[in-house]
């Protein structure tokens, strides 16, 4: 069974609780809701006092202790959190999205990926009767970043006017593609 302190000895335990509090959070609202807690917790039995086991100060500073390391350590995920949103907030200019944002999002940029690898398939089959054509769209499938047809031409050693007209008939056949996606009737 727990002792039950003497005035005195709570008197001094509140003061030497409510200095160790404040060392640790430096916000003497805070300090004052840890003692408190910790006050409650010892005097209800959730953490007993046992005069034997050492003066009652040193286990009411135990027990604020604990109670702080406790209200970090489960507040840590969520202050985590709080500050990834509020960078993305500040910098980014919105809040973070969400797995299920990020899941969705990613689900259709591998939607219009396979699209566009489809069609491009498509239009590489359609100018399969053009050289020039079919030359210039491995070469555009081949690079990342948009090139200028000057840049085109050099690569493929190929006039400039040869890469205009390839690249005005890869327009046309592009949108006959799409056009036969949209109504297959056709």
């Amino acid at each position: 069974m727990a002792d039950i302190p003497t005035r005195d000895e709570v008197r001094d335990a509140l003061a030497a609780a409510m200095t160790v509090a404040l060392a640790i959070t430096r916000s003497k609202q805070r300090a004052e809701d840890f003692v408190q807690e910790a006050f409650e917790s010892v005097l209800s039995g959730a953490r007993p006092w046992l005069r034997d086991k050492g003066p009652f100060d040193r286990h009411l500073m135990g027990a604020v202790r604990s109670i702080v390391s406790h209200s970090r350590t489960s507040a840590q995920p969520k202050k985590d959190v709080e500050a990834q949103e509020g960078f993305h907030r500040e910098v980014v200019g919105h809040s973070a999205p969400s797995p299920e944002d990020k899941t969705l999002h990613r689900a259709e940029e591998e939607g219009r990926q396979s699209t566009a690898d489809s069609e491009l398939d498509d239009l590489d089959a359609s100018v399969a009767d053009n050289p020039a054509a079919r030359s210039v769209l491995r070469c555009r499938r081949a690079h990342d970043e948009p090139l200028k047809a000057g840049e085109i031409a050099k690569k493929l050693g190929l006039p400039v006017e040869q890469i205009y007209r390839a690249n005005e008939l890869l327009k046309e056949h592009l949108a006959k593609i799409r056009a036969r996606k949209k109504d297959p009737e056709e």
